[in-house]
Order: structure tokens, then sequence, then C-alpha cells
């Protein structure tokens, strides 16, 4: 087993999803989810996360975090700071590499600031950023630097 062949792990489930460690562990129990354990993580296939995503136990649950996370950045009006909402919709992206540079970026360097969220079930992929304006707009840009095959 390769990270090619799983190449997703928890944290960028709870990050695309907007649910808890514990509610995918408890997925997991319930089959809703599987995947491998490598070196005591758990890891997931592009199929498994597939699966999951489209699950009818599950995704109400995920739409209903990613509404819940406009919803609760349009509603707070005593904002400290300044706050960015972007939603992009990336017909004919894949699934695969949109995953894996947002939450790649955003896991890997530790960036604080910025909330993510993915919706790949439809045929415009759907990518949820809120944050601080300059570090959604670095990431962003960075996207849109790739090529489109690459991002």
């Amino acid at each position: 087993m390769t990270e090619k062949e799983y190449p997703y792990v928890m944290e960028q489930l709870v990050m695309m999803t907007g649910l808890t460690d514990r509610t995918i562990r408890s997925h997991l129990a319930k089959g809703f989810l599987t995947g491998k354990k490598i070196d005591g993580a758990w890891h997931f296939s592009r199929e498994d996360v597939e699966a999951f995503l489209t699950h009818p136990s599950v995704r109400p649950g995920i739409l209903a975090k990613q509404n819940g996370q406009i919803y609760d950045f349009l509603a707070c009006d005593d904002k400290k700071e300044e706050a960015l909402c972007m939603i992009l919709d990336l017909p004919g992206r894949s699934r695969m590499q949109i995953n894996q540079f947002f939450c790649k970026r955003i896991c890997q360097e530790d960036i604080q600031g910025v909330h993510f969220s993915f919706d790949g079930s439809q045929k415009a992929r759907r990518v949820i950023l809120t944050g601080k304006p300059e570090i959604v707009l670095k990431l962003v840009n960075e996207f849109y630097a790739l090529p489109a095959s690459m991002s």
C-alpha cells in the first residue's frame, strides 16, 4: 500500500467535510467510510473518499456544515478583523488535484486563519474558503498559477 493508492488522511477528511475527527471515526465504525491503517494512521483511497462524500447517510451532514460555514460568515456582524469568504466552482477540475492542493497546503504548512471545505460530488467541484483575506487570496492565486492539469 502506497500513498498514491491511499492519498487521503483523517486530517484532510476533517478539513474538507467540516465533520469532527470523532464523527468520521464513528462513520468508519458504522461502515459508511472504509480505509486502511498504515503505520497506525487511517488512510483513504480516492474511491473511499468519493463513496463517503456521496453516502446518503453522510451527505446531508456535510452539506449542513458547508452551508453553516457560509451562514456563520454572513451572520457574524461584529468581526474584529477583515475576513473573506470565497466560493469557487471548478467544473472540469480533478477532485483529487483540488483536494490535494488545498489540503496539503493548509495542513502541511499549518496555515492558520483559514477554513476550507470541498464538495466534489457535483459536476462543478465547489471549494469554500473563509478567513484572513491575504491568506485566502494567496491560496487561490497559487491554485490558479498551476496549469489546469496540475491544479
